[in-house]
């Protein structure tokens, strides 16, 4: 496997705003699931979407 590297926080910072600007909180409220959330439970679920993927990574690169 070819060896990437780990990313820094900057590209982690741009990755997740793309990814916010592709499921704009709006979107997510049609979805009933997501009907009432916040913006804190909007963010948190980035956060944690983004802590997830950046443990895959890490156990794929190391």
């Amino acid at each position: 496997m070819k060896n990437i590297g780990k990313p820094n926080s900057h590209s982690i910072q741009e990755a997740t705003q793309r990814a916010k600007q592709r499921i704009p909180i709006e979107t997510l409220r049609e979805k009933i699931k997501y009907k009432n959330i916040t913006e804190q439970q909007y963010n948190d679920l980035f956060k944690y979407a983004e802590t997830l993927s950046l443990l895959i990574l890490e156990s794929i690169i190391d």
